[in-house]
């Protein structure tokens, strides 16, 4: 066994020892016992299942009793009964062949004094014993001395010298120190990362029949580090292991199904799991423990799991020291004292994992009290050993100043490091930092990039972040269609919040064609996972939308499910139902009811819809104190329209003495946060002096804004001010009021209608001009109908231009009357025969204004006049 195993790999890969298995080393040797025994006891096998071990004690004693004087025979037989944990004899005839100088006994020795194994710790003992074993030339102690300073265990950590020795000892031909040396490269440790030539140093040792880098080759190959991803090939490769007997290649092979295989194959990582247990293989009880922790590939139990841990404790297992943490951590009712002693543990043997466990207990208060200062160190000792998620907390460390001093340079190139061996949550951190530019220059583009490069890397939450970015088209170009497809990665991956979202996308039709039926199904799937806003928008689509069957029990009932889970947009659509008798019987006490209850939620908009019922809308009786108290707290909390209510309350004395002042300052709040209709009322007050002093620029400013903001009264009067105003222009007033009426202003309809009729900014033409006024006349505008009769008398269309002087009379338009002389012979022979039909003039069908035609027009201004 290999003094430091599960060292070496660090954070890339879960550090594990490599065995043979019996089956394959007995077939792959000569029968002899010797040959047997040289071969399954050969220092460099790193072996942890305990089969293997009888096998090689059985073919080793028979080499001894065959050879009872012989070094080698003695030597493996030891360390057979060591690896069997049979320390006390095995290490009494280490120490004696050490005695006579056996360099191979002294590796041994160090081994068990620095990992206290069958005596206490003692580290300077182990490095005084490697250094003997050193200047025997052994090379084994090299890639020992190597680890030593590497962890800084005795020594002044020190990963230069430690990558020196890890080189002699390759030099020397000790096959693992290629290894040692390959995650070096790959975590950074004593040279700059390059994954390419680890590839190469694992794929050497492996042709060197060093099972262990045949695990570590697949390992590469399932992620594409330093090598073309394929996860085929790697699985190939456990295979052929499995098939020959090896439990490392078992366990390894599990380890992989379980993290990326179906329901079948991790039924199969299993059955690995129980058959390398069977051999003994103290990592596999590791990994069968964590099963039983999770609880999710079979029923948790926490007394199984406990027993594995204690049987590969038992064996030396570093990685089953954090185990037993994990154990205590994930109980129901954790255990922190334990969880803190057991990673302590774990990280005294160099388990760099448990290192940073140990940080962030320190930093969240886990079992100790509160001390980022500590959880600092640690989690520096974490990173020096080159953990990627230990970098990336002492990076994060260092950016934000927690436990320390600020150091955002450091900061960034700890977190860079991080990210570079493919720490997604790093990634993010950086992401986040240049998205708020909290220390680093703001740059929407770059945090996109590491959005996206942690998207890439499989990232759940990256996937929100790079959807939600596509959609909104920050730090990139906004691409519905490629929100979609993030949004549907996170939502299949379980996330509630993308789920609503994609069904969002669905119900909208964007970046997918629209499907209003897997939008339920999106929406349904959210609720069920606790997203609460996808109740509202069940409750909103069963009532209103237009592809779907209306069901109003269904859209009342999700809406009621929203509201008990405490969302208030749910209460506030159940208050708008009751409020407009929609799908249910009016009821202004139950919309009151259900407004209040999102505004208990501080829901703004609930407050505004509380204030705008007790103005008196929809007929609910008024009660202008209430409504300015609840305006007033949706105005507190920022809601435009309510500020603009306020205002108009003010200006029209609505509970409040009239204050014209106060009415602009409310209108001012509501403006400033681009509310239309109040950039429109603002600009009107300064046009008119009202509250403040008369200012014509301001005006048109104001009224530009609103204008711009889609407000057809602001449009209107910009070109009210352009037609009238001191900077007059024709041709922009036309504009503005060409605005107005396609945002549906009748007043706009009706001078757009005027510009063309006279011709004012734009060739006059009537025909526009007529369909302008009859919209304008259609919106209810009075005037269009006394507009219409002169455009449609020019145009030759009497009968026309008669019955709309009869409609600009019926709407109270004295003035037309008076002016029928200014009317053609035509149309007024035309509105004789109208007001002939009507039963309302009896005289002669010709053109005079006599007294029948007076007459008749006096009867039917009584009749129907405004």
């Amino acid at each position: 066994m290999k003094l430091f195993n599960f060292l070496a790999t660090a954070s890339l890969f879960l550090a594990v020892s490599i065995a043979n298995s019996p089956v394959a080393a007995a077939n792959a040797v000569d029968s002899a016992p010797e040959a047997k025994c040289r071969h399954l006891a050969r220092d460099g096998v790193e072996i942890d299942n305990l089969a293997y071990w009888r096998n090689a004690l059985a073919a080793c004693e028979a080499y001894l009793q065959a050879e009872p004087g012989s070094t080698d025979a003695r030597y493996f037989w030891l360390a057979s009964k060591f690896n069997l944990q049979q320390y006390e004899p095995a290490l009494a005839g280490f120490e004696e062949l050490a005695a006579q100088g056996h360099a191979p006994s002294m590796d041994y020795l160090a081994e068990a004094s620095a990992y206290g194994f069958g005596r206490e710790r003692d580290f300077n003992t182990a490095l005084s014993w490697l250094r003997k074993a050193r200047e025997k030339n052994d090379p084994r102690s090299a890639d020992y001395l190597g680890e030593m300073y590497k962890l800084g265990w005795g020594v002044a950590q020190d990963f230069v010298m430690a990558r020196s020795y890890f080189e002699l000892a390759d030099r020397l031909g000790y096959v693992p120190a290629k290894r040692s040396l390959a995650w070096g490269y790959l975590d950074g440790i004593g040279a700059p990362v390059d994954a390419e030539r680890a590839f190469e140093l694992l794929s050497a040792a492996a042709q060197q029949g060093d099972e262990r880098a045949i695990t570590d080759l697949a390992f590469l190959y399932t992620r594409g580090i330093g090598t073309e991803k394929n996860a085929s090939r790697a699985v190939a490769m456990l295979d052929d292991l499995v098939r020959k007997g090896s439990a490392d290649g078992m366990r390894t092979l599990a380890r992989y199904y379980l993290r990326e295989g179906d329901k079948a194959q991790k039924k199969t990582a299993l059955d690995l799991l129980e058959k390398a247990v069977a051999l003994g293989d103290g990592s596999a009880m590791r990994t069968l423990a964590d099963v039983y922790i999770a609880g999710k590939e079979t029923e948790r139990d926490f007394a199984k799991a406990e027993a594995l841990l204690d049987q590969a404790i038992a064996q030396g297992i570093v990685a089953a020291y954090r185990g037993k943490a994990l154990l205590f951590w994930k109980m129901p009712d954790p255990r922190y004292g334990q969880v803190m002693y057991w990673m302590k543990e774990a990280a005294s043997r160099g388990d760099s994992r448990a290192i940073v466990d140990v940080g962030i207990m320190y930093e969240e208060g886990k079992g100790v009290p509160v001390d980022e200062r500590e959880a600092r160190i640690w989690y520096e000792k974490s990173a020096e050993l080159g953990d990627s998620n230990g970098a990336r907390h002492f990076g994060q460390s260092l950016y934000f100043g927690t436990g320390g001093p600020r150091d955002i340079e450091n900061g960034v190139k700890w977190l860079e490091k991080s990210a570079a061996t493919g720490e997604t949550d790093a990634m993010r951190v950086l992401a986040y930092g240049y998205e708020d530019g909290s220390g680093l220059a703001k740059d929407a583009v770059k945090a996109f990039e590491w959005f996206q490069k942690a998207a890439e890397a499989g990232d759940a939450d990256a996937f929100l972040e790079v959807a939600d970015r596509s959609y909104d088209g920050s730090g990139t170009t906004a691409d519905a269609q490629k929100s979609f497809v993030w949004y549907l990665k996170a939502a299949e991956g379980g996330s509630a919040k993308a789920q609503y979202c994609v069904g969002l996308l669905y119900e909208r039709g964007e970046g997918t064609a629209q499907d209003s039926r897997e939008a339920v199904h999106w929406f349904k799937t959210a609720a069920e996972n606790g997203y609460i806003e996808a109740f509202a928008k069940l409750g909103e689509m069963y009532a209103n939308d237009a592809n779907l069957p209306r069901d109003d029990g269904k859209s009342i009932d999700y809406l009621e499910k929203g509201a008990a889970a405490g969302n208030a947009t749910a209460m506030i659509l159940l208050g708008i139902k009751y409020e407009d008798g929609d799908g249910v019987t009016r009821d202004y006490a139950k919309a009151i009811e259900w407004y209040e209850a999102a505004a208990n939620k501080k829901s703004a908009d609930a407050m505004y819809r509380l204030g705008t019922l007790y103005r008196g809308a929809d007929g609910n009786q008024k009660d202008f104190g209430k409504a300015l108290e609840w305006l007033t707290k949706a105005g507190a909390y920022g809601n435009a329209k309510a500020q603009y209510s306020l205002g108009d309350m003010y200006e029209y004395g609505q509970g409040v003495p009239i204050d014209r002042s106060k009415a602009l300052s409310w209108f001012m709040m509501a403006a400033f946060k681009q509310y239309p209709e109040a950039m429109n009322a603002v600009g009107y007050y300064y046009q008119n002096g009202i509250g403040t002093k008369e200012d014509q620029t301001i005006a048109r400013n104001w009224f530009q804004k609103a204008a711009d903001a889609g407000s057809a009264a602001g449009a209107l009067n910009l070109a009210g001010y352009y037609e009238n105003g001191k900077d007059q222009d024709q041709a922009i007033a036309f504009q503005y009021y060409k605005k107005s009426a396609e945002l549906n202003s009748a007043g706009g309809m009706f001078a757009l209608g005027r510009f063309y009729d006279d011709g004012l900014g734009i060739a006059a033409n009537r025909q526009e001009a007529i369909k302008w006024y009859l919209r304008a006349a259609d919106a209810g505008y009075r005037r269009a109908a006394y507009r219409l009769a002169y455009a449609y008398d020019a145009t030759f269309s009497s009968d026309n231009a008669a019955e709309s002087i009869l409609v600009a009379i019926q709407q109270g338009d004295r003035q037309i009357v008076d002016e029928l002389k200014a009317f053609s012979p035509f149309t007024r022979t035309a509105l004789k025969r109208s007001l002939l039909r009507r039963g309302l003039f009896d005289g002669p069908l010709d053109d005079e204004i006599d007294q029948p035609l007076k007459s008749a027009l006096q009867n039917y201004t009584m009749t129907y006049g405004g």
